[in-house]
């Protein structure tokens, strides 16, 4: 072996000494979840990994709120973060739609962000104000029919996942509404229970009680099996349409980089965390599903998700401007 080789291997160990023990120390201070919504489900699952990554890991995991440019702010952030495992990222469907609705992103939310594990999901609702002259979901259909673009939904902004979930619908029925964007699907439900919209696609914890207070109507809900919160509500596979089957999910990532003795110890803490029965029962108290997985099976999930959005996003020619 040369000089020259025999350095670069000298070097290429120690690296992987270096990385191995910092692995091993970890964590040795406080670690960080961005989240890049500060209220609704992301709020709520992120301050539940705190407490429970907190506890599992023996270092303080702290919130930190990064909320901007429908999500991207905070997935930037974490993107160009140190890659030591000290700043972590609460994602939903915002992952994969953001390279879609943005084709100037100054970061690839697909590369430069890696999947730890899959953390809950959230059933989504199809909700509309008692005004609208509809008793069920066919009745609803049938008068977007009969008045191609007169009613609205509300989004929580342009290329938002509420927005993709309700252009699912529309591709599927056949039929035209218009959407009009707000900061946030929690302002598109206040403004649907104030007669300024017609519907709304959200979660079921947001919308659950306005439903059972008569504020709102409940049409369907777009799971498999009906929600306790809504028993009453029919899913939209018994309706019929099994394509529009679309939760609000969450998961937990970290920049590109980061050792896989670390991912791999997230992965397994965030597992552990999930299956208890202490974290069942306060998520579902909520609305809420735990969910756990293999880095793997998240990274194939994203990628589904993505080719699934990008598809529909062409489909239906939406615009994100």
């Amino acid at each position: 072996m040369n000089r020259l080789n025999f350095f670069r291997v000298f070097a290429a160990c120690l690296t992987s000494c270096f990385v191995f023990v910092h692995a091993q120390d970890y964590p040795s201070k406080t670690v960080k979840l961005v989240l890049p919504f500060p209220t609704g489900g992301t709020f709520f699952v992120g301050q539940l990994l705190a407490e429970g990554l907190t506890e599992a890991l023996g270092q303080p995991v702290v919130v930190e709120n990064k909320p901007g440019g429908g999500g991207r702010v905070g997935m930037e952030y974490v993107a160009h973060s140190a890659p030591d495992g000290y700043t972590l990222f609460v994602t939903s469907p915002t992952l994969t739609i953001s390279p879609i609705i943005n084709k100037n992103l100054k970061f690839d939310p697909l590369k430069d962000l890696i999947p730890i594990s899959m953390v809950a999901s959230i059933p989504n609702v199809m909700v509309i104000n008692p005004h609208v002259n509809a008793n069920n979901f066919q009745e609803f259909i049938q008068l977007a029919k009969s008045a191609p673009g007169k009613l609205t939904y509300g989004t929580g902004g342009a290329g938002a996942s509420n927005n993709f979930a309700t252009e699912q619908f529309l591709a599927v029925a056949k039929i035209k509404i218009l959407p009009i964007p707000y900061q946030s699907a929690s302002h598109a439900v206040t403004n649907l229970v104030g007669g300024q919209i017609d519907m709304v696609i959200g979660g079921v914890p947001t919308s659950a009680p306005l439903v059972n207070g008569k504020q709102l109507r409940a049409l369907a809900v777009l799971t498999t099996q009906r929600t306790p919160l809504l028993p009453d509500i029919p899913t939209v596979v018994e309706l019929g349409m099994p394509e529009l089957v679309t939760d609000t999910w969450y998961g937990l990532m970290a920049p590109k980089g980061v050792s896989p003795q670390i991912i791999e110890r997230l992965n397994r803490e965030i597992t552990k965390i999930m299956k208890t029965n202490e974290t069942k029962v306060r998520l579902e108290k909520q609305g809420v599903t735990p969910l756990w997985s293999t880095t793997a099976e998240f990274a194939e999930f994203i990628k589904n998700d993505y080719e699934k959005w990008s598809k529909l996003a062409a489909t239906n020619h939406m615009k994100f401007d």
